[in-house]
């Protein structure tokens, strides 16, 4: 930030060469790093914090914002969806700040830290959000399901509509927040949350196409009944499989994006997911290989390949060789295309190219 700067609007960053969905399960983080000493006159960056699952502005700014000041070397570890600034540079220096982008690798299995207590509790000043986030706990300790029976739709009061009640109705005049429990909340309704939230989907992917595809880096399937069907995991499959092969692009994207959000417990999808690999959309073929990584399945790997050397987008062609990365070493059937990917003539794919090869030859 060059001296007497003004502050920046407070934003999400994009990804580094898609516009994904912002999903709430970690699988992207970034570090800022200062590689000198910052204080509050240099224009430090900031944060909201607890504002990452939030796409609104209005929203994320009703959280209070934390200046990251420190020594030389310092780092801060953020979700890569949080929202954050560079603040007023009130010096007469330059201040710099080096940011690292990091991607998860594998889904969690088992809890990544000592976890003394599996059972999520709220902070004790209450918690807005605390259906989500106990979702995305349940997530990190790599429990199939991230929901708990009907319990939680009875926390905090609030009513489940039902398959036909009108979305748009349901969410008139609620916050973000108060939007986001309710499709948690649904997802805890077994077979009539699903409903509910399948016929949401439904409306949803047309409703706000034009909206989303407009608004800068954003997916098309950035809607809030992706959360709830991807919250219910393997229970939800029956009723994301039939938008899968909707005649409506907008639909099958969606429900390629929840296959992949679900992660390893959506493998039963595998064969449906490889057949949209030859969709006519960009966008479905975008998630879909996306999707194939986070799940993790061998059975993709020729198909993966394939795109990786033929696929005419080179998002496609990126969201293919960062899956071949997380496959792994399983992922060895690919080594000639990743190789020729080598010669791409986007810079993303061809260092997902190598990082796969990267990861192939570590077992």
């Amino acid at each position: 930030t060059p001296p007497r700067k003004s502050a920046q609007r407070h934003h999400q960053d994009s990804y580094e060469d898609d516009q994904n969905v912002r999903h709430h399960r970690t699988r992207w983080a970034m570090a800022f790093y200062y590689p000198q000493d910052v204080n509050t006159q240099m224009g430090p960056t900031s944060v909201l914090p607890a504002s990452q699952y939030y796409t609104s502005r209005d929203q994320a700014e009703r959280q209070e914002e934390a200046l990251l000041c420190g020594e030389a070397g310092t780092v801060t570890i953020v979700h890569y969806d949080l929202w954050h600034r560079a603040t007023e540079n009130r010096s007469d220096r330059n201040r710099y700040m080096i940011k690292f982008l990091f991607c998860r690798m594998a889904e969690p299995a088992v809890p990544s830290w000592d976890c003394n207590d599996p059972v999520w509790s709220s902070s004790s000043n209450g918690e807005e959000l605390h259906l989500l986030c106990r979702s995305v706990w349940n997530w990190h300790l790599g429990n199939e399901a991230s929901h708990n029976g009907r319990e939680a739709a009875n926390q905090n009061g609030g009513s489940v509509p039902g398959p036909d009640d009108d979305w748009r109705e349901e969410t008139a005049g609620l916050s973000e927040a108060e939007q986001l429990e309710n499709v948690y909340r649904l997802s805890s309704q077994g077979q009539m949350g699903s409903a509910a939230l399948a016929s949401r989907l439904s409306r949803e992917a047309l409703e706000l196409l034009d909206q989303n595809l407009a608004a800068r880096h954003t997916n098309p399937s950035q809607l809030l009944s992706v959360y709830g069907l991807s919250a219910q995991g393997l229970a939800a499959l029956p009723y994301i499989l039939g938008p899968l092969k909707s005649e409506d692009w907008s639909l099958r994207a969606a429900a390629a994006d929840i296959l992949g959000d679900i992660g390893r417990p959506a493998e039963p999808a595998v064969p449906l997911l490889i057949d949209t690999l030859e969709d006519d959309s960009e966008w479905v073929r975008r998630n879909a290989a996306e999707a194939l990584g986070n799940i993790g399945s061998s059975e993709a790997v020729p198909q993966l390949a394939r795109l990786l050397v033929n696929d005419s987008c080179h998002f496609v062609r990126h969201n293919a060789a960062l899956s071949l990365a997380k496959i792994g070493p399983e992922a060895s059937g690919a080594f000639s295309a990743l190789q020729m990917a080598q010669d791409d003539t986007n810079l993303y794919v061809r260092e997902n190219a190598r990082l796969a090869q990267a990861r192939i030859h570590t077992d």
